[in-house]
């Protein structure tokens, strides 16, 4: 794993062309935008279309940073990737069990634009599996 910042790191698995990222604590609204604008450049710097984003350790929810999210990132997802990118969260029972309606609408309009595709999951195989199917479209 590649040690992007004290909070988050990440490493390219090249057989999948998967992007594996993992919070390490929670983190602040300041810091979830620059977690999120690491993952760019590293995904850029991969050409990795596929992210498993690890999210266990870190459940905060703060809605400026998914409004953001929703508003700003996806869309700079959508245009930069040369076709659809794939998200699959890695969420803790309990967290997962918390995720409001501000989160479904975000996961809802990234599949909306049809170039950013978000699925949720507690597992983190099931998650790779279906990241792996993703491979080809």
């Amino acid at each position: 794993m590649k040690r992007l910042t004290e909070y988050l790191e990440c490493l390219h698995r090249p057989e999948t062309g998967t992007m594996v990222c993992r919070w390490l604590r929670e983190a602040t609204p300041a810091e979830m935008r620059t977690s999120y604008e690491y993952l760019f450049a590293e995904a850029q710097g991969f050409g990795s279309r596929l992210w498993l984003l690890d999210i266990r350790r870190r459940n905060n929810e703060d809605p400026e940073t998914a409004q953001w999210l929703m508003d700003d990132y996806m869309p700079l997802l959508a245009a930069h990737f040369g076709g659809p990118t794939f998200l699959a969260y890695l969420l803790s029972p309990a967290h997962l069990v918390r995720v409001d309606d501000h989160t479904i609408d975000i996961v809802h309009v990234a599949q909306l634009q049809r170039s950013v595709h978000v699925a949720l999951f507690i597992e983190e195989g099931a998650a790779n599996e279906w990241l792996v199917q993703q491979a080809g479209k």
